[in-house]
């Protein structure tokens, strides 16, 4: 444990600009992109780039908690979006038919795909101008553009998808930006571990969220009651032996 503290600290004395590009990059790409395999690789990026700027502004040892509660959120919801993978697959259904199911047309694909980009860039446009003309308070002001890159970026992509695991990436996303800009005002050992409590909380719920919302509970919960109901197994019977 020490020594993540000492790389953190480390890798937070490096220069402001690498980090901030690099969670604008994972800010885009979840906007853009809506396919887990790659958007929860790039939520825990984001998570480690989080703990690395808050390393900034309060003590190593307590920004340490949020790349912590991050990768085991992301553990949560990938189990879950899997399992909800196979649940589609026992019955036959395809993902990527799915969809584009949801879509209604391949036509309108590349349109959707358009209109993301577009969103994504005008929401980092924002954030920008925001950071340079209302900074947030507090020691480290070059963490305005962070935490309004991640807010906006949040609520674009929670009105923008009708997923649960999306909506869940974009309440996570808009955690981190609200922990952004208010740790440097508190930076104390309990508001950290009741933001890293609450993203848990948080990451729970989208990945129940996530089981429900493709059947994957109700399927596994009947499975076995069928196979040990005596009234099942007699029926089949008779009906083979008619």
């Amino acid at each position: 444990m020490s020594n993540l503290i000492i790389l953190i600290d480390q890798l937070a004395r490096l220069a402001v600009a690498p980090l901030l590009l690099g969670l604008i990059a994972t800010a885009a790409l979840l906007l853009i992109v809506h396919n887990w395999r790659i958007t929860l690789p790039a939520l825990i990026v984001q998570y480690v780039l989080v703990g690395i700027l808050l390393a900034r502004a309060i003590p190593p040892g307590v920004a340490i908690i949020k790349p912590f509660a991050g990768a085991i959120v992301c553990l949560a919801i990938s189990l879950a979006a899997q399992r909800a993978d196979n649940a589609r697959a026992a019955r036959g259904e395809s993902v990527a038919a799915k969809r584009v199911e949801r879509s209604r047309h391949w036509s309108s694909l590349p349109a959707q795909f358009l209109v993301r980009v577009i969103a994504a860039v005008l929401m980092l446009t924002a954030a920008f101008g925001a950071a340079v003309r209302f900074p947030l308070p507090g020691d480290a002001r070059e963490l305005s553009l962070a935490a309004y890159t991640l807010v906006g970026g949040a609520v674009i992509l929670i009105a923008s998808t009708p997923e649960a695991l999306n909506v869940g990436t974009g309440i996570l996303m808009l955690l981190s930006g609200v922990e952004i800009g208010y740790m440097p005002l508190e930076p104390s050992i309990t508001v950290s571990v009741l933001l890293g409590l609450m993203t848990l909380i948080v990451g729970i719920a989208v990945a129940y969220l996530v089981l429900a919302d493709e059947g994957a509970l109700s399927n596994s919960d009947d499975a076995p009651q069928q196979e040990a109901t005596p009234g099942v197994a007699v029926a089949r019977f008779v009906e083979e032996g008619a």
